[in-house]
C-alpha cells in the first residue's frame, strides 16, 4: 500500500521527473556531442570523390585541355567523369592537340549544352 501512496505523492513525481533536470541532462547531450564533432576525424563526406568534384567544380578552377590529365579533367568538369575524360585524351592525342574549345563537341557524349556549362573551365 506504501509503494502505491509513493507513486502517486506529487513530490516523489516531481524528483524523479524534474523538468529542470531532464532540460540539463538534455544539454549536456547536446553539448558533449557538439565538443565531440569539433573533434572528430575527417567526414566521410570530406574523403568522398563526389564531394570533392563538386567542391573543384564550385571553386570553378580552369583545366587546360592540351595539358590536363584524365583526373583532373573528370575532377574539374561537370558531366565529365573518367571514362569521357580519357575520351578528351584520346581525341588530344589523335588531332595533335586543342587549338579550338569546340573540338570537344566531337568527343561522344559532349553536346553543345555540355560544352555551355563548362566553357568557362576550359583554357587552350
Amino acid at each position: 500500500m506504501d509503494c502505491i501512496k509513493q507513486v502517486f505523492n506529487k513530490e516523489h513525481y516531481m524528483e524523479r521527473h524534474n523538468p529542470r533536470r531532464s532540460f540539463l541532462v538534455a544539454l549536456a547531450v547536446v553539448i558533449g556531442g557538439a565538443s565531440a564533432t569539433l573533434y572528430a576525424e575527417p567526414s566521410y563526406a570530406s574523403m568522398n570523390p563526389m564531394v570533392q568534384k563538386a567542391a573543384a567544380v564550385a571553386a570553378n578552377e580552369q583545366v587546360n585541355l592540351n595539358t590536363a590529365t584524365a583526373e583532373q579533367l573528370a575532377m574539374n568538369l561537370t558531366g565529365v567523369g573518367l571514362k569521357r575524360a580519357q575520351a578528351i585524351i584520346e581525341l588530344r592525342e589523335k588531332i595533335g592537340g586543342f587549338s579550338d574549345i569546340n573540338q570537344l563537341l566531337q568527343v561522344k557524349g559532349i553536346g553543345p549544352r555540355m560544352l555551355e556549362i563548362n566553357k568557362d573551365r576550359l583554357v587552350i
